[in-house]
């Protein structure tokens, strides 16, 4: 009984495997006893990675009031415009306070030049509306009564005396391609797309354009086009969208299909044949010739305008090759000269004219931007205010900022110090001296008397508004004393924070040791501690390495000793069997 016993504790590989178990759990003990404290040092770790993030930015917050430079939050400004369509007006940090009466006389402009005269002031007539109904086009690839005509045009058109049959033509291209070559038509008629229009205007000569029709449909009147005569000064404009070898100028283009001409020493290269007018004004207003140019169609001419303003501002231009400047009129074109930006400052007196080159300019720390001149005499009554003051509200955004940062901290350090009294659970941190007094020094600097101010000032915190909760919570609880604190003294409250012995001095000077480094061989004091964290927590894993490796080696050393004692076991069962056998026989050959 006592063999067979045994021998079922180890009869299947899963009661051995039972049997491994539970002998590594007791070998295992050392090995969870380090991963255990492995656990614990990586909270510690991150507990400081986290309370190093909160300094930091405690830190920051005390060197943003701190700060006694020109770009500190005390010399924030903000500023502002009674009529920003007149000027605007934007003050940096440390610009003059102040109200300030604009009077703008002149704006800055740029030079400009224009086409002397209209680029096509030959007789034309155009669509007076939209041709194609809705929002269609005609399509001049098809015949007239596919191209989308409200009414497919027939019977035959007329210009300067020679007639056309449209039922001639199988498309809308193919008349208008007979009444361009045509000699004593002596004009070309052409579809616009984007306009939806046609134009027609006369090719050469003084004489007037005379356009009639015949038909049920007429073509004229299909293509809103007014029939009749019309006499020079091309009400039409040059269309901008067609070939420059296309289109109708007053000036014929040389036969060059390639040129290019300067604008302001920049040049500008075009094709006849495969550049339009909008494609030149788009490479122009691209280039280094800082100008603008453009097309006005009102008044049928080039218009360039410099980029730049002030009254030394000019244009210069010139054909480099092919004659494309001559064509636009704007060879031979007088540049009209830019003008500078005249106004006053607190004066009425055009002695106390002031002069700048652009429109966009900064005196005493405050960028103006002029818009609209306001008066035509600085004697005028009118004036553009500016008003520029410090910027109290940055100010107190910067205080709660640090405020709440401090809560932050001094928060966190308390509730990782703290001892459950219940189950006596520690935190991370209790028994650390240096952080616990660090916690009562913050609450030192935002308590005690700062000293070194002129007397009369507030020396304390509190006389600003700024108080410490029953919960030790410290917040600016009353912004009304503030509010009158700054608006009456607001030196006062900068050095509350900012003087020799100000808060913000002093919490920065406080909490640099911890979180920054003293030297390039000593690091900050929370650096450090990690440091010797981290060392620990290299030494452990080394130990779990090497534990790991003994603990398999003696698992494997387990394993096979049971299987040993199970082979073993199996044959004194079998021994027993036998011996059981064997008895039973003699036994049985003894009663018979």
């Amino acid at each position: 009984m006592a063999i067979s016993s045994i021998t079922s504790a180890f009869g299947a590989n899963s009661n051995i495997n039972l049997l491994v178990t539970q002998f590594m759990a007791l070998e295992r003990r050392p090995l969870t006893s380090l991963n255990t404290k492995k656990t614990s040092l990586n909270s510690s770790l991150n507990i400081y990675n986290d309370l190093k993030s909160k300094l930091s930015d405690l830190l920051t917050a005390s060197r943003d009031l701190s700060s006694t430079s020109t770009s500190s939050i005390y010399n924030s400004r903000t500023s502002s415009s009674s009529d920003e369509t007149k000027l605007t007006a934007s003050a940096g940090s440390g610009a003059a306070v102040g109200t300030f009466q604009i009077r703008v006389k002149q704006l800055a402009t740029g030079a400009s030049i224009q086409s002397t005269g209209e680029l096509i002031s030959k007789s034309a007539a155009k669509s007076t509306t939209k041709v194609a109904p809705g929002s269609g086009v005609i399509d001049v690839s098809k015949s007239f009564s596919d191209a989308g005509f409200t009414n497919t045009p027939d019977g035959t058109v007329t210009i300067n005396g020679q007639t056309f049959t449209l039922s001639d033509y199988d498309t809308v291209q193919a008349f208008m391609d007979a009444v361009n070559t045509d000699v004593t038509a002596n004009a070309n008629i052409y579809y616009n797309k984007t306009e939806d229009k046609f134009y027609i205007e006369q090719k050469s000569g003084s004489t007037d354009l005379v356009i009639s029709e015949t038909g049920t449909n007429p073509f004229f009147t299909e293509a809103k086009v007014t029939v009749g005569m019309y006499t020079g000064n091309g009400n039409t404009g040059i269309q901008s969208d067609v070939l420059l070898s296309k289109a109708n100028f007053d000036t014929t283009l040389t036969s060059t299909t390639s040129g290019s001409f300067k604008i302001n020493g920049v040049t500008i290269t075009y094709n006849t044949d495969t550049d339009t007018l909008d494609n030149v004004i788009s490479r122009i207003n691209s280039s280094t010739a800082n100008v603008n140019a453009f097309y006005d169609s009102s008044l049928d001419k080039m218009i360039i305008k410099s980029k730049a303003t002030g009254s030394t501002d000019t244009i210069t231009l010139s054909d480099v090759s092919g004659n494309l400047m001559s064509v636009l009129k704007l060879s031979g074109a007088t540049a009209t000269a830019g003008t500078d930006a005249n106004f006053t400052i607190n004066s009425s007196a055009a002695s106390d004219e002031i002069t700048k080159s652009t429109n966009t300019f900064t005196i005493n720390g405050i960028t103006y931007t002029l818009k609209n001149t306001n008066v035509t005499s600085y004697t005028d009554t009118t004036y553009t205010t500016v008003t520029v003051k410090q910027d109290t509200s940055a100010i107190q955004s910067k205080i709660t900022s640090l405020l709440d940062k401090f809560n932050t901290v001094t928060e966190y350090i308390k509730d990782k110090s703290s001892v459950n009294t219940s189950t006596k659970a520690r935190g991370l941190l209790a028994g650390n001296a240096a952080f616990t007094s660090l916690r009562s020094q913050l609450f030192q600097k935002v308590t005690e008397q700062i000293t070194g101010l002129t007397a009369g000032n507030p020396d304390y915190l509190n006389e600003i508004g700024i108080t410490i909760s029953s919960s030790l919570k410290v917040s600016l609880s009353d912004t009304t004393k503030f509010d009158n604190a700054i608006t009456s003294n607001s030196k006062a409250v900068e050095d509350l924070f900012n003087s020799t012995n100000g808060v913000a001095k002093k919490i920065e000077t406080l909490l640099k040791p911890f979180v920054e480094s003293s030297s390039s061989t000593r690091n900050s004091i929370i650096d450090e501690t990690k440091d010797v964290i981290s060392k620990q927590i290299e030494d452990i894993d080394v130990r779990i390495d090497r534990m790991e490796t003994r603990l398999n080696i003696r698992e494997n050393q387990y394993r096979q000793q049971f299987y040993k004692m199970q082979e073993l076991l199996n044959n004194l069962v079998l021994q027993g069997n036998q011996i059981t056998s064997l008895t039973q026989s003699t036994y049985n050959a003894q009663l018979f």
